[in-house]
């Protein structure tokens, strides 16, 4: 009886032992499935969140075409031409004497300061000398002789053909020496111009004045210095006085910033040129007359000018337009912009209306879009 009461509480006991086991494995199989369930859950919402991730990103999309942008901003331009000019001077002088004589001695030297009238050099003037000497001896006799005859002729006696030939031989004498003693003058070689002696060209001991020689010397006044160029027709109105060019001097490496002196008022009908003259206001002992001059000259000037590449400019037939991004949250797209110049050169365009600070203008991969695509903008 006892072991039969011993085997039912055992077999009792190993069943509540089975039932408990499955109870526990039952609970984490539903614990398993509750996971399993919110992990599915979180793939659809991390899948949803790609996708938002995708549509929002545009540089991660494969179908955006890249290109580059240009930012628009307002600046000063100024577009510039440039001409070649010659340095000039009004009063650069070649000094000759106006008669044929030997040098006996030249008084300056190269560099020296000189003023007007001052003496150059001393030529031999020795024929004219002794032919006013010779006048002067002759002049004594004809005044005596005119005296006399005019005392006579107040006293009635001789003729008046007698006096007046006495009287035209002794002024005419007179006149001579005058002339003589201008054409001795001559022979004194002075200098036109108040300025430097740029250059001696004949030594002492030389002819001057003949047909096979030159000037003497040239006299150069540096602050009566300007440079001169010929510019097109079509700068006409373009160009005023007082407009600030920049002066480049190759052969002496020397640049300088002034302002146009004056504007001439004819157009040469040879060129097709006007001129223009800058007249230098500092290094003017490093300038010297014939020297090579570029003029760089400004044609348009604003402050504050939108300035694009005229390579991004096009024309549909009747009005200019460039392509811009439109910006429309992150999605970026290819707009025609239709817009108006206000000068248009060789290498940019100021635009008058049309683009506004901010604005996105497509500079590189413009010719592979079309109004409408989508785009990515690329660093360059």
């Amino acid at each position: 009886m006892k072991n039969t009461l011993f085997i039912l509480s055992l077999v009792t006991l190993i069943s509540a032992c089975g039932s408990k086991t499955e109870n526990a494995l039952d609970a984490k199989r539903a614990e398993l499935e509750t996971l399993n369930t919110e992990m599915n859950k979180l793939k659809e919402t991390i899948a949803t969140v790609k996708g938002e991730i995708d549509l929002l990103d545009t540089a991660a999309r494969t179908n955006a075409i890249a290109v580059m942008a240009l930012e628009i901003n307002k600046s000063g331009f100024k577009n510039s031409f440039q001409v070649q000019g010659l340095v000039e001077s009004d009063q650069n002088v070649l000094v000759r004497p106006e008669v044929p004589a030997r040098i006996l001695k030249i008084m300056v030297k190269e560099g020296q300061h000189v003023t007007k009238g001052q003496i150059i050099a001393n030529l031999d003037g020795s024929v004219a000398s002794s032919q006013i000497a010779e006048l002067e001896g002759t002049l004594g006799l004809a005044k005596l002789n005119f005296e006399k005859t005019e005392k006579l002729w107040k006293q009635k006696i001789g003729s008046e053909m007698q006096y007046l030939q006495a009287k035209n031989q002794f002024e005419n004498l007179q006149n001579s020496i005058k002339t003589a003693r201008t054409q001795l003058g001559k022979y004194s070689l002075r200098s036109p111009i108040n300025g430097t002696v740029d250059e001696l060209m004949i030594n002492e001991g030389e002819i001057a004045g003949g047909m096979t020689s030159g000037p003497v010397a040239r006299i150069i006044n540096l602050a009566d210095i300007q440079v001169k160029a010929n510019v097109s027709e079509s700068y006409l109105g373009k160009l005023k006085k007082g407009q600030t060019v920049d002066l480049s001097f190759p052969s002496i490496g020397l640049t300088m910033t002034e302002k146009i002196s004056s504007i001439s008022n004819v157009v040469d009908a040879s060129n097709r040129t006007f001129v223009i003259y800058v007249e230098p206001s500092k290094n003017l002992d490093k300038l010297k007359p014939n020297l090579l001059a570029m003029v760089t000259a400004y044609d348009f000037d604003n402050a504050d000018a939108i300035v694009i590449p005229t390579k991004l400019v096009r024309n549909d037939g009747q009005q200019y337009f460039v392509y811009t991004i439109k910006t429309n949250g992150s999605k970026k797209t290819v707009e025609k912009r239709y817009i108006e110049i206000a000068q248009q050169f060789p290498s940019e365009t100021v635009v008058k209306s049309g683009l506004e600070t901010g604005d996105l203008v497509i500079t590189e991969g413009v010719n592979s879009v079309i109004v409408g695509d989508e785009v990515k903008i690329i660093e360059q």
